[in-house]
């Protein structure tokens, strides 16, 4: 049986050198990537000539950039000098996925002060904003819902989604952010049905709640139900990519900073090992869920 979703990876997440980051994509027959930093920069501060060089490399070696992770509003949403400088940022990223012939720009919705319920006509009146751009250029905003933003979750993000209503703003749905969500909510399958539908891209991560905080682990070892999940986006007819997104170190912990803004080089150290370890789970997950998986499509 052929699944009809495709696997990719975060590049930083295993290293900051591209050569490093195809190596591991060939070990393990991965057709695409994610972008988000490289060479210690985040990927708009890189030169046109880098970026360019970047490209033709990934085009040689038979690699799609399936998406760019920016980091657009994570930023004040009140602060108009933020937000000119984050709107510039997507203007970069806007080119950039020209370059590298890429569809999803990912992004968030604001540093979070307060209650959401109270930003929320300031928050779709800023993502209305970006949708002409989006437009234009021919791209999709993959709103992520993450915890140190407004949106934590999954029914804050189809919230924003239904007040814009464009098809250029969607979901990426990352079931293992909902994980960190203070408002507790379940990744799947409430995550999930929350945004089904508008589901445009998935990260994959995995996490366990403990008494000293959330601590990150392998996928498929942590408290997301994967199984169930993959079966679901089977079921659903998901084709879109499922992006390991590791945020997992096996001999260090992510400082709260690192998992806030990740970027650079002591983000990704360790991310190799860590990253073969997450691949290789969710690989003997996937191949265990075969049986069940063929018998829904026969």
């Amino acid at each position: 049986m052929t699944w009809p979703f495709r696997l990719a990876v975060l590049t930083d997440e295993v290293s900051q050198d591209i050569e490093a980051v195809i190596r591991f994509c060939r070990d393990y027959k991965l057709e695409a990537v994610e972008l988000r930093s490289v060479d210690d920069q985040p990927l708009y501060k890189l030169p046109d000539e880098r970026i360019d060089a970047l490209a033709t490399r990934l085009r040689e070696v038979g690699l799609t950039v399936c998406g760019l992770s920016s980091p657009v509003f994570k930023c004040e949403l009140d602060d108009e000098a933020q937000i000119e400088e984050h709107l510039g940022i997507l203007q970069r990223y806007a080119e950039l996925a020209r370059r590298f012939g890429c569809r999803y720009v990912r992004g968030f919705s604001f540093w979070a002060h307060g209650p959401f319920d109270e930003a929320l006509p300031r928050i779709a009146e800023r993502l209305q904003g970006i949708v002409g751009l989006m437009e234009a250029a021919g791209l999709v905003y993959a709103l992520e819902f993450d915890p140190a933003v407004y949106a934590t979750n999954g029914a804050k993000v189809r919230r924003l989604l239904d007040a814009v209503a464009s098809p250029h703003l969607r979901a990426l749905y990352d079931p293992g952010n909902d994980l960190w969500d203070p408002d507790g909510e379940v990744p799947y399958p409430d995550g999930y049905e929350h945004l089904r539908g508008q589901i445009c891209h998935i990260h994959l991560k995995d996490a366990v709640r403990t008494a000293d905080g959330v601590q990150s682990v392998a996928i498929g070892e942590g408290e997301v139900d994967y199984r169930a999940l993959l079966l679901r986006l089977l079921a659903d007819g998901y084709d879109g990519y499922l992006v390991v997104e590791t945020h997992y170190r096996l001999r260090s912990q992510l400082t709260e900073e690192q998992l806030k803004r990740p970027s650079g080089s002591a983000f990704s150290e360790g991310g190799e090992e860590a990253s073969r370890e997450c691949m290789d789970s969710l690989l003997r997950l996937m191949e265990s869920i075969r049986p069940a998986a063929e018998k829904r499509r026969s």
